[in-house]
Formats: structure tokens, sequence, C-alpha cells
């Protein structure tokens, strides 16, 4: 990657954390939108694939329907909230969640000419890429037209990393907005949540461990009804993050840390929140968070 390029790189990453101009200026990632979230990627990631053209679709898995989200390039207002079912390179990579480069549009038989015909755009070149996050696949995103005469390994590498950041950023939020709306009778919600949970009650007592935090920290302990200083050596980082809540009343959003066990290393993402009963009132605090180790 050139030093020039690099740097191009690392400025987007620093302006997407930090909440950049196009996103809404001076507003962290967390508090924007999903849908300024996904239109900051689309412009902001297109220069630096050094492309023509690109597009978010939002995917259905129930329906296999793609939905143009946000799109660039000469077309792509036109384009914006048309859906059709799984077709053409973008269906093929959300069909099979792999990304994909066709650098020959003629001569690959995934290509569909529907949407040239239709608009008097010509594609010559195509890198696709899926933005999963949790096991969910969010959408497609879909880079058009290479300005070097297609599309190389190093463009996709960077394409799917970029997708990958922003459906983790979404995935986790969406996460967090349903535990901030739960009360500590929704027991079974939050049982249900494809990412891990821990709550304490004011006293410290843990009255939140989900199922998927057991998977995630690979341990059959039971600690519900245990005061919370007993998963100090599960994780040291999880008790420290609920006792700030507890104590100072900070909350984190989107940080990390590394968890051993069974021989690997894992990186865990996660948020601290504070848990409000049915009246709004705090009756305690939890940590959500998410195995992010392969993002």
């Amino acid at each position: 990657m050139r030093r020039d390029h690099f740097a191009s790189v690392c400025a987007f990453f620093e302006d997407f954390s930090k909440g950049g101009a196009d996103a809404g200026a001076g507003v962290p990632a967390e508090a924007r939108t999903e849908e300024e979230l996904w239109r900051y990627m689309i412009k902001n990631a297109s220069p630096l694939v050094n492309c023509q053209a690109a597009t978010y679709f939002e995917v259905n898995e129930a329906q296999k329907t793609l939905t143009f989200r946000h799109s660039t390039g000469p077309v792509g207002e036109d384009l914006v909230g048309v859906s059709f079912g799984y077709q053409g390179i973008a269906g093929w990579c959300a069909e099979n969640r792999k990304p994909v480069i066709v650098n020959d549009t003629e001569t690959d038989p995934r290509f569909t000419k529907k949407v040239d015909y239709s608009t008097g755009f010509k594609t010559s070149s195509v890198l696709a890429v899926p933005a999963s996050a949790g096991g969910r696949l969010l959408g497609v995103v879909e880079f058009i037209n290479s300005a070097e005469g297609g599309f190389s390994a190093q463009d996709l590498q960077l394409a799917a990393i970029i997708a990958s950041c922003v459906a983790r950023d979404i995935y986790i939020g969406r996460l967090e907005v349903t535990v901030k709306q739960l009360s500590l009778k929704g027991e079974s919600t939050i049982n249900n949540l494809s990412g891990g949970f821990i709550g304490v009650d004011l006293d410290g007592k843990v009255v939140f461990f989900n199922p998927k935090a057991k998977e995630i920290f690979e341990t059959g302990e039971e600690y519900l009804n245990k005061n919370i200083i007993s998963l100090f050596q599960l994780s040291p980082d999880i008790v420290g993050a609920i006792g700030d809540v507890l104590k100072q009343g900070k909350t984190v959003r989107r940080k990390e840390f590394r968890y051993s066990v069974n021989g690997k290393t894992k990186v865990i993402g996660y948020s601290s929140i504070n848990i409000k009963g049915v009246d709004g009132t705090v009756s305690g605090a939890g940590v959500i968070f998410q195995d992010i180790t392969n993002l």
C-alpha cells in the first residue's frame, strides 16, 4: 500500500470513530443513525477503493431480497429504494456470504445487465463484500468500475475491513438499544440475545448472565446471585466496567479487551450501561459484549 494511500485509510477510520463532517460533525459514531453511518461509509470509502460508484444494499435474508439504500456515482440517486430478489453479483455475495471480485462483467455469468439497461450506466468491474456482524448479514457493499482497470486483492481486503467495522458498530448499537429497553423482568429476552450480557443489581449481585456470555467466556460455572467480585478471575475487565457504572455512573461504548481461554486469545468488544426498571429509575448496571476476534 502506498504511503499516501495508507494515510488516507488511517484518516478514514479516525474520522469515522470521531464522527466526520459528512456523518454529523462532532457526533460520536455510536450516536449516529444507521442511515448516516452507511451513507458516510459509501461516500468516503469509494475514493479509498478508487472506483467510479458504490452501493450499500440492505439484505432481508428471510425474503432473500436486496434493497438499494445508499449509492454514489452517476445514477446512484435514481436507484435508492429499489428492491429485488437475490441476483447478480451482489445477490451471489449475499447468498454465499463471501466477498467477490469480477474484473470482466462480460464474461461472468453472475453479472446481470438489468440495472445497466435501465439506467444507461456501463458496469465493467465489480467488487462486493458482505457486511456482517454477530452472525447476521446486514447488507452487501458493492464497489463498481475500478479506476485502475481492475480491483485487486488489496482492494477487497480494505473493502471487507471497512464494511465489517461499520456493520459491527451498527450491530452493537442495535444490541444496546434492545438491552436499554428491557426492565429487570426481561430475562427471557436477554437470554435470547445474540450478544453476551452480564448484569448486576445495585448491591452488586449478578442478576443476568445469559447463555451467550457463557459461550463467549467458555465457562460452565454458575454466577447468578453471586457478588460481582466472583467474576474477577473470569474477567477483571468486565468487573471493572460494571464497577465504574455502579460507583461512578460512568458508562463506556465501543471498548475492547483481550481474553485468554483454553490456549487462545479473544478480542471482546463491549459497552456498559445503566439498567433501568419500568419506572425509569436505575436498578443496576450491565455490560453487553461480543467476540469480535475475527471481525
